[in-house]
């Protein structure tokens, strides 16, 4: 039996995670009403609702599983941490702008606010994993661009 060590969480991400729980808990809810049907009356049409919204809680209960089991991932620790990983919100500037951009590197569960999220298995997201402030990282987008940025912050 092959055990997984899932990454340690920092704060911003277990409360963007217990956000989009508590999202996926209410549509769950809403979802669940739709699908009790309507004491056997109606034509197939009124059935076939039923049926999705069942599929929908299908989906849902899943979704809500994937989380739980990511929130029972460690809290990291609350020093600054000096390489990014997955759940840290990274500043970085592309190469031919002089503004910077905030990116959060984790699932798009973790998606919320003003902040991006940049999945650690997308182009970007994998050159920013183990990289520490001041790198300058270049990595390749699907139109076979070459793109650089530079990482300005880290926070965890």
């Amino acid at each position: 039996m092959t055990t997984t060590l899932l990454p340690a969480l920092s704060r911003s991400a277990r409360a963007a995670l217990l956000a989009r729980l508590e999202d996926l808990q209410a549509q769950r809810a809403q979802v669940a009403i739709e699908s009790i049907p309507a004491g056997g009356t109606g034509d197939a049409a009124d059935h076939a609702g039923s049926v999705e919204a069942l599929v929908r809680l299908g989906e849902l209960d899943a979704r809500i599983a994937a989380l739980q089991v990511q929130l029972q991932a460690p809290d990291a620790e609350t020093s600054p941490t000096s390489v990014a990983e997955l759940g840290c919100k990274v500043t970085i500037r592309f190469d031919d702008d002089e503004e910077t951009q905030d990116f959060v590197i984790g699932s798009v569960e973790q998606a919320g606010g003003d902040v991006q999220v940049v999945t650690p298995s997308s182009p970007l997201g994998s050159v920013l994993i183990g990289s520490r402030v001041g790198d300058v990282l270049s990595y390749k987008v699907a139109s076979g661009a070459l793109l650089q940025v530079t990482l300005v912050d880290i926070s965890c």
